[in-house]
């Protein structure tokens, strides 16, 4: 929300005070890129508190040469009204609008700031102000937006994102306590807070730095309605490629077991745990299913309770996740 206030504010006392008009120009710009990479500052503004994660570890038969970490957040998101089916199309476009006028009033004070400095004509500071004020429209906007969300926001049901997760993520658990894997250590975790920056995720890696050196992470999200897929790049702005020995993996799986349908899709709708932990330099991949629409049905939506939950899309991730588990086991992902 800050990201948006600073360039409003900024914008509005150019007139008044240059100095500080720039400088909050300059930061929000630099956090929304921060944010927008993985790396928001304002997450140190949150407070601090155990993220709940739900964590449980199936030992190899024999040496483990390597770890597998299986994770479905169970915590179901907030809604909004730009979420509702219809209107969730434009999402796409308004962050990209939202993108492009902020890099345009930095770049438009930059040149305003420096002809302050050089003693620019007024009638000249005058007209790039009125300019940055059109431009700051649309972050006026994404902030009003934000400030409903906060203020009407209701918890969804959570039946496809992500109650769907954490049932395969179970049934997982169930499957492979009774069928040790005989290579691989295997971690299932159900993680808490990843509507808030993925912190549950991010936690975990923190906490098990070295445990988890070099281990694959198999996230899924969102596997109730569909065939699988997979994120092949995750990032609303700046995207960071899936494990390319995970993505191998999954191709392999598809052309052996063509039923299973599994295609590949970018995410650019929503910051996942997958790109947390991608952009930390992890070895991951997202699993999700989707219909032949783009985005998910009811996504983030109150109408996401279990009647949008298909059984047998259940079955097929499950199937899918378990092809990749003890791929993994046998050594294919080398």
């Amino acid at each position: 929300m800050l990201v948006h206030l600073f360039p409003v504010i900024g914008v509005l006392i150019f007139p008044v005070n240059s100095h500080i008009s720039y400088l909050l120009i300059c930061l929000s710009f630099l956090f929304f890129l921060l944010e927008e990479y993985g790396r928001s500052p304002f997450t140190l503004l949150q407070i601090r508190r155990r993220t709940g994660n739900v964590l449980t570890k199936i030992d190899a038969l024999h040496n483990a040469d390597r770890k597998v970490v299986l994770i479905a957040h169970m915590d179901s998101p907030h809604t909004a009204f730009y979420y509702r089916p219809g209107i969730i199309n434009l999402l796409r476009v308004a962050f990209i609008v939202d993108f492009i006028c902020q890099a345009a009033i930095f770049m438009l004070f930059t040149v305003a700031y420096g002809g302050y400095l050089l003693s620019m004509e007024k009638d000249t500071l005058t007209l790039l102000w009125h300019i940055g004020l059109l431009l700051a429209i649309f972050p006026a906007l994404s902030l009003f937006a934000l400030l409903i969300k906060a203020a009407t926001a209701q918890v969804t049901p959570g039946g496809n994102h992500n109650a769907s997760g954490v049932a395969v993520l179970m049934e997982l658990a169930r499957v492979y306590s009774r069928r040790q894997p005989h290579n691989i250590d295997l971690w299932l975790v159900s993680t808490a807070a990843a509507d808030a920056g993925g912190l549950g995720a991010k936690r975990l890696i923190r906490k098990y730095r070295r445990e988890l050196k070099g281990a694959y992470f198999i996230i899924i999200d969102g596997v109730g309605r569909g065939f699988p897929i997979c994120y092949s790049r995750e990032g609303r702005l700046i995207p960071f490629r899936a494990s390319r020995r995970l993505t191998k993996l999954v191709k392999h799986i598809s052309e052996v077991h063509a039923h299973y349908s599994a295609g590949f899709r970018r995410n650019s709708l929503y910051v996942s745990e997958g790109f947390q932990l991608l952009s930390r330099g992890r070895k991951a991949i997202t699993i999700s299913s989707r219909e032949e629409k783009r985005y998910p049905r009811y996504f983030k939506w109150v109408k996401d309770d279990y009647d949008n939950i298909d059984p047998r899309s259940l079955r097929l991730a499950l199937d899918f996740i378990i092809a990749m588990v003890d791929n993994i086991d046998r050594g294919d992902s080398k």
